[in-house]
């Protein structure tokens, strides 16, 4: 739409505007008022010459908003609220995106201008900070000038660091801006003084710079899975959320980009290889707390080798041969440290050797879930398929992993087009999401159908493992014999388990009518005889309703006498039933 010249915005007015939603609005009146935009629920935006902005917004009825840019406190909302109120900051929202401004500044407008406001305190840095040492965090953070220079000269130093000296720089250079909240705003504060020191580099380094700027800021941002004190579950704010939110697209974008290796040879090659095994060992570390829902760095670990490590591999398997050692090494430290138990055998134990169980008393084992996804991923890259499926199946009877994670294998073979292994995979996983809401079914069942497109004779296994699956998987079972036009099983399922022909709609039942009508002849005889049997006037309504029905479908087949007597011995059995012998006059079924 186009905005009236004197409704757009400068830089300065945009960051004023800002300022007035601080001022006005609470965070929760702008959450709220975030989710109504999201939802879609604001009406087209009109604007007046006074600097005015109009629209109706979809709450638990219609309100019509006015606000006055020129003072947003005089704004007007007819909701009860009587003053600032959520449908205005969802009208805000959509003014600002038709302005082609950011949405998020006014959904953090508290704590940016609070950033902007404050001055830099000593004092305990984010939660997400925690794996740095107390006395670091204790340090004056405003550096001197000198101290800044070493570490501006320390940072020319890089591409000779290792990793975890990349994010000691890190921490140490952020000191300067004092004690941070999880936000937009002060991500990308930080991402400017992190770049500030960032020297000259090689293209590949660059990436390997970007990508772990973004994992340092996810790290302050994300704080630990569990409580340390009470062990229960820890939540993001709703602005870190924002914040993880967009540095993930950017991690997923620089993903989206191969390593860029051209002109690395000898020692600038070898330095690349161990910045990216040092980069697999900071990922590892920090995704072995995380909690199924609090998956953050398990995904990027799953990325780096599947986007940049595995395709330069060449064949070689020597690295994911060491990963895998690695892994087994941090299951067997676990299982050492657990106590004993008479339980017998680990919930996890498949790596353990024979050897091993014989000479100790059985542990009862949970493992880690990003562990138990790791280890699924090395043997799936090294072609173990058999050994990543044990993997999965007992993991998911332990944590029921998210359905995405397991999904998101059968996605990587189907970009890979190894279609006689994506079939597979799909009746190996195909249980493990069995339990799960059709979102991801849906999503299972369209790699199913992009399968028997390449192998038609996986078909069968569809079937199979579609009803190795049930009750979960009826939805998509209905939809699979629906779309492909099997009649007779998709009736013989229906009548086995005594579905109603009237829950459905009748776009779905057409298609049999036109093609096979005959096969819904046995459906709607049982569902009458099942509705007589109610003794009711609904039960009576709507056996009526599938006798007509049955009316049009005999008269198709050309079977009107088989029809006459079925209806007229009908009513003489049923003679007794006076509701019912109304009903069938009403619906002119008898005279």
């Amino acid at each position: 739409m186009n905005i009236p010249i004197n409704m757009r915005m400068d830089d300065a007015q945009w960051q004023q505007l800002i300022r007035e939603v601080a001022e006005h609005f609470n965070n929760l009146t702008i959450m709220r008022g975030f989710q109504y935009y999201k939802q879609k629920r604001v009406g087209p935006l009109t604007y007046s010459e006074q600097q005015g902005i109009s629209a109706v917004v979809q709450g638990s009825e219609e309100y019509e908003v006015t606000l006055s840019m020129q003072s947003l406190s005089t704004s007007h909302c007819t909701c009860p609220v009587n003053s600032v109120c959520k449908h205005m900051t969802a009208v805000l929202m959509s003014y600002a995106e038709q302005l082609e401004r950011p949405v998020h500044a006014i959904v953090n407008a508290h704590s940016s201008t609070a950033l902007k406001q404050t001055t830099k305190p000593v004092g305990a840095m984010s939660a997400g900070r925690s794996s740095y040492t107390d006395a670091d965090e204790q340090q004056d953070t405003d550096l001197p000038d000198n101290q800044y220079s070493q570490i501006k000269e320390r940072a020319t130093e890089l591409a000779d660091l290792e990793i975890s000296e990349w994010h000691e720089l890190f921490h140490s250079c952020l000191r300067r801006l004092g004690t941070g909240t999880a936000s937009t705003s002060y991500v990308q504060e930080a991402t400017d003084e992190l770049y500030a020191i960032k020297p000259r580099l090689s293209a590949v380094m660059d990436q390997l710079f970007e990508l772990h700027v973004q994992l340092h800021l996810i790290r302050f941002c994300v704080p630990p899975a569990r409580n340390s004190i009470t062990h229960t579950p820890v939540y993001l704010s709703y602005p870190a959320q924002l914040a993880v939110d967009a540095l993930q697209k950017d991690i997923e974008r620089i993903f989206n980009h191969p390593l860029d290796l051209s002109g690395l040879a000898g020692n600038k090659l070898e330095q690349l290889w161990n910045r990216l095994a040092e980069t697999s060992a900071y990922l590892r570390k920090q995704m072995m707390p995380e909690t199924a829902s609090m998956m953050f760095f398990t995904p990027i670990y799953r990325q780096l080798w599947l986007n940049w490590i595995v395709p330069e591999l060449q064949g070689s398997r020597d690295m994911l041969v060491s990963e895998q050692a690695i892994l087994d090494d941090i299951e067997r430290n676990i299982t050492a440290a657990s106590p004993p138990s008479q339980s017998g055998g680990s919930v996890l134990g498949s790596a353990q050797s024979n050897e091993s169980s014989i000479d100790r008393p059985s542990k009862a084992v949970t493992l880690p879930l990003p562990l138990v996804l790791a280890q699924s991923w090395m043997y799936f890259h090294v072609g173990q398929d058999d050994q990543a499926w044990q993997r999965l199946i007992h993991g998911s009877s332990t944590y029921g992993f998210p359905p995405e994670h397991l999904l998101h294998f059968l996605h990587v073979l189907a970009d890979w087009a190894e279609w006689k292994r994506l079939g597979d995979w799909l009746v190996q996983l195909g249980p493990l999401l069995a339990n799960r809401r059709n979102t991801p079914l849906n999503d299972y069942m369209h790699l199913w159908d992009t399968a028997i497109q390449h192998l038609p004779d996986a078909e069968n296994r569809m079937w199979d493992t579609l009803v190795s699956m049930l009750p979960h998987s009826r939805p998509a079972y209905e939809d699979a014999m629906h779309s492909r036009g099997q009649w007779r099983r998709w009736i013989d399922f229906q009548l086995s388990t005594g579905t109603e022909p009237l829950e459905f709609r009748v776009a779905i039942l057409q298609p049999i009518e036109k093609d096979v009508p005959e096969l819904l002849l046995p459906f709607y005889h049982q569902a009458v005889e099942r509705y007589i049997g109610h003794k009711n006037r609904d039960g009576y309504k709507a056996a009526v309703k599938l006798l007509k029905r049955l009316s049009k479908i005999y008269k198709k087949l050309k079977q009107e006498a088989h029809w006459e007597q079925f209806i007229t011995t009908l009513a003489v059995r049923n003679s007794r039933l006076r509701a019912l012998q109304e009903e069938l006059r009403k619906g002119k079924l008898i005279s």
